[in-house]
């Protein structure tokens, strides 16, 4: 069982972007400027409408120079993927450590979340997009570790409710609920252009979005901070 927290076509960022200059001829910094154009790309067009010749566009370089490190479209999402998607199962699962209250484990979670976005924008979409297809190109042992991380999580949050450290909430609309918080924070300016600035304070919305959860969060008779 997996939860997807929304659709990434929603919030793809619009209009073209200029092809990044090549400013260093190590091998790793190569990589990465392809797999920075090569998430943008994906994140834009999808898998499907994304070619080679786009991904090399975007990152200023010869399509053969992709092809050298890469060899394929396929190799080159695939480590798209695998670069996001620890971060992204870290982030998104709450803390069940018992050193945190549960109030203050699902906002860390929020918080998490929120600075992955801000990081890693379009490699957080195509993750996101490629779970809502189905995760056909992750591996095995990433999906059961997602799958598990899930239900312990699920788990964790009924506990707290059960126990009255929550207020009576379904455990995975609480977990949709702090990821779609997560993911307005950062692209509500890409689906309303005339709200972002060019420079949005993202410590002020994470502390707006971190008092909204905890005053839907917080159990009866306990005020949220």
């Amino acid at each position: 069982m997996y939860i997807m927290p929304f659709d990434p076509r929603l919030d793809t960022p619009r209009g073209a972007r200029k092809p990044r200059p090549r400013t260093d001829d190590a091998p790793d910094s190569v990589c990465r400027t392809i797999l920075d154009a090569a998430s943008e790309a994906f994140a834009e067009k999808g898998y499907a409408a994304t070619t080679v010749a786009t991904i090399a566009q975007r990152a200023g370089l010869p399509k053969s120079n992709v092809h050298y490190y890469f060899k394929s479209k396929e190799n080159i999402y695939a480590k798209v993927l695998e670069d996001i998607a620890p971060s992204y199962l870290s982030a998104c699962m709450p803390s069940l450590d018992d050193d945190e209250t549960p109030i203050e484990a699902l906002t860390q979670t929020l918080i998490r979340m929120i600075r992955l976005f801000e990081r890693q924008p379009c490699a957080s979409k195509v993750f996101m997009a490629e779970l809502r297809e189905g995760a056909r190109r992750l591996p095995r042992e990433f999906f059961a570790r997602w799958t598990t991380q899930t239900q312990q999580s699920l788990a964790g949050i009924r506990q707290w409710v059960d126990r009255g450290l929550l207020a009576p909430i379904d455990p995975e609309h609480a977990l949709l609920t702090i990821w779609a918080i997560a993911q307005s924070c950062v692209s509500r300016g890409w689906q309303l252009p005339g709200l972002r600035s060019e420079a949005m304070d993202y410590d002020i919305a994470v502390s707006n979005a971190a008092r909204l959860l905890l005053s839907g969060l917080a159990p009866a008779g306990r005020a949220a901070r």
